[in-house]
C-alpha cells in the first residue's frame, strides 16, 4: 500500500494524509503554531509547539477511623498529588473540622497554616468530587479538630470522623 488516500474520488476528492500501516491507513495529523496551508511542522528541536505525553494517573484510595488526637496524617509526601475527592463523616453531634495541608510530611497542628479546611456537620458527612484534582504542590496531609481556627489543637474522639479521599500523585 503506499501513503496518503484520496477521498470521495468520484466528485474530485481530498488528499488525505495516512501512513500505510501495512493492514490499513492510520490518518497523520499535522501540528502546527502557523498559518492554515503552512508547511511549517511542530519539531522536537524547542523551536515548534512542545508536544509531551501527559501520565496517566490512577486514583489510590485513603481511609483513617479517627484515634483520640488531632490525627496529624501525611496521605502523600509526593510534590504534584491530586485530591480527586473526598467523603467525610462525623458522629459527634457537635460540627468537626478537617484541614488539609500542603506538605510532605504529617503537620504541626496549630502551628502549621491549612490550605483548606473543611466543617463536617454534627452527626452528618459531606462528599464532594473534584474531576480535574486539586493540586498539592508539596504533597498532602491532614488533621482533624474541635475547632475551626487554624491555630486550634483540639483532639477529635475516637472513631468520631472517618476520612476517606481519593487520590493520584504524578
Amino acid at each position: 500500500m503506499s501513503d496518503n488516500i484520496t477521498l470521495n474520488t468520484m466528485t474530485g476528492g481530498s488528499v488525505v494524509a495516512t501512513d500505510d500501516s501495512g493492514t490499513g491507513h492510520v490518518q497523520i495529523v499535522k501540528l502546527a503554531q502557523s498559518a492554515d496551508g503552512s508547511r511549517t511542522h511542530v519539531d522536537a528541536d524547542g523551536d515548534g509547539l512542545a508536544v509531551q505525553q501527559k501520565a496517566v494517573h490512577k486514583p489510590t484510595p485513603y481511609k483513617l477511623n479517627s484515634a483520640a488526637s488531632t490525627n496529624a496524617t501525611s496521605v502523600s509526601a509526593t510534590a504534584n498529588t491530586l485530591l480527586y475527592g473526598y467523603y467525610i463523616s462525623n458522629t459527634n453531634s457537635s460540627v468537626r473540622y478537617v484541614k488539609f495541608y500542603n506538605k510532605a510530611s504529617a503537620p504541626t497542628v496549630g502551628t502549621d497554616t491549612p490550605v483548606l479546611v473543611l466543617a463536617i456537620p454534627g452527626s452528618g458527612a459531606a462528599n464532594v468530587s473534584f474531576p480535574a484534582g486539586i493540586n498539592f504542590t508539596t504533597g498532602l496531609a491532614f488533621a482533624t479538630t474541635t475547632g475551626a481556627a487554624d491555630s486550634d489543637t483540639g483532639a477529635v474522639a475516637a472513631d468520631e470522623v472517618i476520612v476517606n479521599l481519593i487520590y493520584a500523585t504524578y
